[in-house]
């Protein structure tokens, strides 16, 4: 989120909105925001109806991969790695891009924790 959050400027140049839905509680809000360095529009649905209408993956297999694996790496090397959980571990995200109306252009599904849509698929810091 921490990279995605460096391209906020990429999608309001192509008039579009990066919209985040996470899944932790709303009091994680703040911290997520200092975290990440992400201050645009943040929703979090810790039902997890959000996820489930979207298909995203959600299985304790998704979290031991090697992706996850090298992803905690980074971001603990990174200084974004925190030990106290802030949602549902087992629930993988995704991107989805939606619109002008019920239109939709893109879905990537995260397979596994650390997994993440290529920016450059998302159309956006070219």
């Amino acid at each position: 989120m921490a990279d995605l959050a460096k391209q906020v400027g990429d999608f309001e140049k192509q008039d579009a909105q990066l919209i985040v839905i996470g899944n932790g509680a709303p009091h994680f809000i703040k911290a997520f925001r200092e975290d990440t360095g992400y201050h645009g529009k943040l929703y979090t649905d810790p039902s997890l109806e959000t996820y489930k209408i979207l298909n995203l993956k959600r299985s304790m297999g998704s979290l031991f991969g090697l992706k996850s694996i090298k992803e905690g790496v980074r971001a603990a090397a990174s200084g974004h790695l925190k030990a106290e959980i802030q949602g549902d571990t087992l629930q993988q995200g995704g991107a989805i891009i939606a619109g002008p109306g019920d239109v939709l252009h893109y879905t990537y599904r995260n397979k596994e924790a650390g997994d993440h849509a290529p920016i450059q698929e998302l159309g956006i810091g070219n």
